[in-house]
């Protein structure tokens, strides 16, 4: 591990390094002139539990962010797309990042197909959960 640490790793986005900091590590972006932490592990041994439960947690618990919120992500080259509920956000790498409120289930139903590239079910049970996270 000693060898990846504060080594910057180009990608087709952003750059990426491992830093270490108080014994943990921290896996970190260059988002313009700016180190942005994404998140930070140490070399714990992991079991299988410790996997099942977070993913249970997360997939089924009624505070569970990924239960209660419509997100999407998706890098294309150049530049990367993200949706949280009805805000949909461009960032392109050589520009500045723009966001837009989507109105109407019609609006997002249209961003999840063109811009993330998915084939959105037909149905009033998808409509109504959309409707949920529109103004």
């Amino acid at each position: 591990m000693h060898l990846l640490r504060n080594r910057v790793q180009p990608t087709p986005h952003e750059p990426y390094r491992l830093v270490e900091e108080h014994g943990e590590f921290v896996l970190q972006t260059q988002v313009r002139d700016t180190w942005k932490s994404l998140y930070r592990f140490d070399l714990q041994q992991q079991f299988q539990v410790d996997y099942e439960v977070s993913s249970w947690y997360l997939a089924n618990h009624p505070q569970s962010p990924f239960v209660n919120n419509l997100m999407a992500a998706r890098p294309v080259p150049g530049r990367r797309y993200g949706l949280f509920n009805n805000q949909l956000t461009v960032h392109p790498l050589d520009g500045n990042t723009e966001q837009r409120r989507l109105g109407s289930v019609d609006e997002i139903r249209a961003a999840l197909e063109t811009h993330f590239g998915l084939r959105v079910p037909t149905g009033s049970a998808l409509n109504a959960a959309l409707a949920r996270v529109t103004p």
